[in-house]
């Protein structure tokens, strides 16, 4: 008699309390903030969870133009993380207060979220994009690549190229290299039905450290540039004077 009145007893839990089994684990992420331009940097940042409770306490994420290895742990019941300027909830719906929101991957649990430009109109202050941070998507020796402007790009590091459409993201591992460790490195931006040369220079192998790389248009003269940001491992102060691509401009 006792076998069979478990699962009977399981039935009836479930009946009265069905929304036990159905409520949604915690995520738990580990998330680094960083500005694309100086101007999108925010001292009084924070990370909440729009699908929490009223009495969810928001995380204090401080967004910086640089990358230091310090993260926040935020804990969401989805994967959705907004960012406002104050850390009350009334923050999620004030009129000026929304810096910008973000959806997670679902295998994205430590992540570098890049905030760039909002959209014109836009009634957030930034878009937000995610980078997977994990040692396995983004491992040392590596550059996480992304093309934001809106045409083709070849990036050539020796004699291997690498192509990205408009808003494709890449992951160059391990670049060649030549005697000295340095990369020599090319880039084309096709247009005209052809790929225009639009830059030269020499770029040093990171090493055991990563790179974040972004090439994107700039507003105001319509050129293509490239930005690059340095990330060394393990999550301690970087080194001073660590090398890196240095940004150039990429005549259209």
């Amino acid at each position: 008699m006792f076998h069979k009145f478990v699962p009977a007893a399981a039935v009836l839990l479930s009946a009265v309390c069905p929304l036990a089994a159905q409520e949604t684990p915690a995520i738990r992420a580990e998330i680094r903030m960083l500005a694309f331009t100086s101007d999108l940097q925010h001292a009084e940042a924070y990370a909440q969870d729009p699908a929490g409770p009223d009495t969810a306490v928001a995380v204090k994420a401080p967004i910086k133009t640089y990358l230091n290895h310090q993260f926040s742990i935020i804990q969401c019941k989805s994967r959705k993380i907004v960012f406002t300027t104050k850390p009350d909830r009334a923050s999620l719906t004030r009129e000026g207060e929304l810096i910008g929101e973000v959806t997670l991957p679902d295998d994205v649990n430590s992540a570098i979220l890049l905030f760039l430009p909002s959209k014109a109109g836009g009634k957030s202050l930034c878009q937000i994009m995610a980078i997977n941070d994990s040692k396995k998507a983004f491992p040392s020796g590596s550059y996480h690549a992304t093309n934001l402007s809106a045409l083709p790009i070849r990036l050539m590091l020796e004699k291997k190229n690498y192509d990205f459409k408009p808003g494709q993201e890449i992951l160059i591992e391990d670049p060649p290299v030549r005697e000295g460790r340095q990369s020599g490195m090319r880039t084309f931006a096709f247009k005209d039905n052809a790929w225009m040369p639009v830059a030269t220079g020499l770029w040093p192998h990171p090493g055991d450290a990563r790179g974040v790389l972004v090439l994107f248009q700039n507003p105001a003269s319509g050129d293509v540039q490239l930005r690059a940001f340095d990330d060394d491992p393990p999550r301690v102060a970087a080194a001073p004077g660590t090398a890196s691509p240095a940004t150039a401009a990429l005549s259209r």
